[in-house]
C-alpha cells in the first residue's frame, strides 16, 4: 500500500512530487503501519497502536518498522508514530521500490543543494494504480479494503484531485461514506493522517 501511494504521490513520469514533501510522508507514515495493521502485525483502537504477536512480514521495510514499533512498547501514540515514520518514509519507499527494480535515482541540483529524483522505470506501472483506483471511483465498482484505504490517504493528503478530476460529485460522496464505514483500525490511520496534514497546512499559514 506504501508503494502504491508512494506512486500516486508522484509524477509517473518525471518522479516529481504531485503535493508539498509533508502532507507526502505523512500519508506514506500511515499507509506503512496500515500494511502492518492488515498483515495482522499492528491493532490500532482509540489513537493507540499495539504490536500483536504473530509471524513478522518478509518484507525488509515493514519488518524494520515492526522492530521499531516493538522495540518502544511505552510508545503506543499513533498520531506520534505517523508522525515520527514520516521523516524518513519518503527514502525508506523510494529504495523499496527501487531495490524492486522500479525506481532509479537521478541526482539533480536544486538551489545549489544536490537531490535525488527517483524515477518510474515503467511509466504504465508507475500510473497503474492511479488509473485502476480513479476508474472504480468513477464507475461505482465494489472497492476493497484496501482500495478504500488507499484512496482516503490520497484525499486527506490532497490528491483527490487526481482520483476525482471531471467525476460527477457522487463519487466523492461515495468514497466519504465508504471510508466511514471502513474497518476501524483503518479508518483510524486515514483519520491521523488527515488530523496531522491540516496541522501541518495551518502551521504554514
Amino acid at each position: 500500500m506504501a508503494d502504491e501511494f508512494f506512486r500516486l504521490a508522484h509524477d509517473d513520469v518525471t518522479g516529481r512530487l504531485r503535493l508539498a514533501g509533508r502532507p507526502a510522508s505523512l500519508g506514506l507514515a500511515a499507509a506503512l503501519l496500515g500494511e502492518l495493521v492488515f498483515g495482522g502485525n499492528l491493532w490500532v483502537k482509540d489513537r493507540y497502536v499495539s504490536v500483536r504477536a504473530c509471524d513478522a512480514p518478509s518484507d525488509v521495510l515493514a519488518r524494520g518498522v515492526l522492530d521499531r514499533l516493538a522495540a518502544e512498547p511505552g510508545l503506543t501514540d499513533v498520531r506520534t508514530w505517523v508522525s515520527m515514520l514520516a521523516d524518513d518514509a519518503l527514502e525508506d519507499v523510494a529504495r523499496r521500490l527501487w531495490r524492486a527494480g522500479h525506481l532509479r535515482p537521478r541526482r539533480k541540483r536544486r538551489r545549489l543543494r544536490p537531490e535525488t529524483v527517483w524515477v518510474p522505470t515503467s511509466m504504465n506501472a508507475a500510473a497503474m494504480p492511479r488509473a485502476l483506483l480513479s476508474v472504480r471511483l468513477r464507475r461505482g465498482e465494489p472497492l476493497t479494503q484496501t482500495d478504500v484505504f488507499l484512496a482516503g490517504l490520497c484525499v486527506v493528503t490532497g490528491l483527490d484531485g487526481l482520483l476525482f478530476d471531471g467525476a460527477p460529485l457522487e463519487s466523492r460522496r461515495h468514497l466519504a461514506r465508504l471510508v466511514d464505514e471502513l474497518w476501524p483500525p483503518a479508518r483510524e490511520l486515514v483519520e491521523t493522517a488527515s488530523t496531522a496534514v491540516a496541522d501541518v497546512i495551518l502551521a504554514a499559514r
